[in-house]
């Protein structure tokens, strides 16, 4: 939804819980600033990670580490009472539309799928909603964005999970499926867009690029198989701009698809737009886990 016509209705609504939750959100960043200085795993691994991939001092690291774990207190709130009352508004992006929507057309008239490379930045749902948005070729109310998402260990939370991504017009293909790889393809073909969270670390193997200036693993899998299927790449992520209030940023991947090595390239285009994006907000993004904790494997000539 975007802020022209009637939309002004739910910025007022957003407005005003945002003023009725502030003393609340004063609480909670309190909160977050003393689990930012404890030995707690995430806090731990944030403040590592905030220090060492984009140079923040002391002070600034403190209040980082705080930011990210308040980042997820604001996406329950949005998920959970800003989305119900109908008070998350997303601000459009024009230049971003544009690109993203001439991808879909294109995309459309040559019958391909999208595929979307998205990333743990913002809140994930409401980057559903801005593909939405932007690929208005590929996504309808009838066909909703599909996402791939790794199954909880717990049967419950995965079934949760699944009743809560629908309602929020995404549809989940898990990871476990035995027809995965077919179930993508069928899906691609049938001009689809499919969402792939490719800032996550694959427990092995993975594709090393460099990102913030060291090497970390990006799951290929799923981009080897949407290769194959011919779809259009494109980049987009949303951008919080205040609690339940957001843009969204994108980028098509138009050349990288006709490389000599496509899936080098995509993963080069896709961390070098991560980052850019990660800098405009970078207690968005998800600081408080080991990205940069595995090494890639020496080349032969390294072992001599």
């Amino acid at each position: 939804m975007t802020i022209q016509g009637a939309n002004f209705s739910k910025l007022a609504l957003n407005l005003f819980l945002n003023i009725v939750l502030s003393p609340l959100y004063l609480i909670l960043f309190i909160f977050t600033t003393l689990l930012a200085v404890t030995p707690l795993f995430p806090a731990r691994v944030a403040r590592t990670n905030l220090r060492q991939r984009i140079g923040t001092g002391a002070v600034r690291t403190l209040l980082g580490t705080s930011a990210v774990l308040f980042h997820y207190v604001l996406i329950l709130l949005e998920d959970f009472l800003f989305w119900p009352l109908g008070a998350l508004v997303i601000r459009d992006n024009p230049s971003v539309h544009t690109e993203l929507s001439d991808a879909s057309q294109h995309a459309h008239g040559n019958r391909k799928g999208v595929v979307v490379l998205s990333a743990h930045f913002g809140n994930i749902e409401v980057s559903a909603d801005s593909a939405a948005l932007a690929l208005n070729n590929h996504i309808s109310s009838s066909r909703p964005i599909i996402a791939l998402a790794k199954p909880s260990r717990v049967a419950l939370a995965t079934q949760i999970l699944n009743w809560y991504r629908k309602r929020r017009c995404i549809e989940v293909i898990f990871t476990n499926r035995k027809d995965l790889v077919r179930a993508m393809m069928q899906s691609l073909k049938q001009g689809r867009a499919l969402a792939l969270l490719v800032d996550q670390k694959p427990a092995h193997a993975g594709y090393f690029v460099d990102f913030f200036g060291v090497p970390a693993a990006f799951p290929e899998g799923g981009l080897e198989v949407a290769l194959r299927s011919g779809a259009e790449f494109v980049c987009l992520s949303s951008r919080r701009l205040w609690p339940g209030y957001y843009t969204f940023e994108g980028s098509w991947l138009r050349n990288e698809i006709h490389a000599q090595d496509p899936l080098n390239a995509l993963l080069n285009s896709y961390a070098r737009w991560l980052e850019s994006v990660v800098l405009k907000s970078p207690w968005q993004w998800c600081w408080d886990y080991k990205k940069w904790s595995r090494r890639p494997a020496p080349s032969v000539s390294q072992t001599f």
